[in-house]
């Protein structure tokens, strides 16, 4: 037995959790602030985590609106602001082209993306079946 103090013996100390995909609702591309259908897992409040992470999905051809992790809002009606977030995704299954402000990348499955604050970028599945990936940002936005 350790004799190590335990997360409620330490004050503000969050205990680890888990939170299985199946007990999350999913955000309808049409409500989601993405486009795409979205699944948020792990949240400031539901864990009480500055790191955001989700799953989402998106079927050939739908692409995501605009996204910007700039320090000023610069989108335009129907795009996405969070302000300067580093974002990650890793894809699970599918075919995904992520364009920003100065190229694109193909992404398959494995495949893993980092984005530094200070971008504008959007998502769309290239392939033929349903693509399948989880994100992280942080901070979390919710």
């Amino acid at each position: 037995m350790s004799n190590s103090p335990t997360a409620t013996d330490v004050p503000g100390r969050v205990p680890p959790s888990v939170v299985a995909l199946s007990d999350v609702p999913v955000t309808p591309a049409a409500e989601a602030v993405t486009k795409v259908r979205i699944a948020r897992l792990i949240t400031k409040q539901r864990n009480g985590s500055n790191l955001m992470l989700g799953a989402a999905w998106m079927d050939p051809g739908e692409r995501t609106n605009v996204w910007s992790s700039r320090g000023d809002n610069d989108v335009s009606e129907g795009d996405h602001w969070y302000g300067p977030v580093e974002e990650t995704y890793f894809i699970i299954r599918g075919q995904l082209r992520l364009t920003w402000d100065e190229g694109h990348f193909d992404l398959g499955p494995d495949d893993c993306v980092y984005l530094a604050p200070g971008w504008t970028y959007h998502l769309e599945n290239t392939g033929s079946e349903p693509a399948f990936f989880t994100y992280s940002m942080t901070p979390s936005q919710e």
